[in-house]
């Protein structure tokens, strides 16, 4: 499923049960790392609306300013203002080790309500 930039308006459980499943395409139960970068390619795919290969404060006007502030100083490795899909994906694999809270190379419900709801960061903002 093509990812899409959103706030949460539901509950973080409801959320995990809700896109869980999405992500999970062969439905082991879990997430794993390929399957998430998996997604997170799509968003970045989404998000570059002009398909020039980056990702730039233009093309994210729709997040509010203090999730794109952040999303720019967590993604924007080099601090040019500008992000490449391979800045996006180093973020998002860094994010997954983050919510991977048991390190077994997996994201599990538990592990992705917790994250969700413990790290704030705008990739666990993403919805699927």
């Amino acid at each position: 499923m093509v990812l899409v930039m959103m706030f949460l308006t539901v509950s973080v459980g409801f959320a995990a049960e809700e896109i869980l499943p999405k992500l999970d395409k062969n439905k082991d139960g879990k997430i794993s790392k390929q399957e998430y970068l998996g997604a997170v390619s799509g968003t970045f795919n989404k998000l570059d609306k002009n398909r020039d290969g980056s990702v730039n404060r233009d093309e994210l006007l729709h997040m509010d300013k203090k999730d794109l502030e952040a999303f720019i100083k967590e993604a924007d490795t080099n601090g040019d203002g500008i992000i490449i899909k391979k800045e996006f994906e180093q973020a998002a694999a860094k994010r997954f080790q983050q919510l991977d809270k048991n390190g077994n190379g997996f994201i599990n419900k538990d592990e992705w309500a917790a994250g969700r709801s413990e790290l704030y960061s705008p990739f666990t903002r993403f919805t699927f």
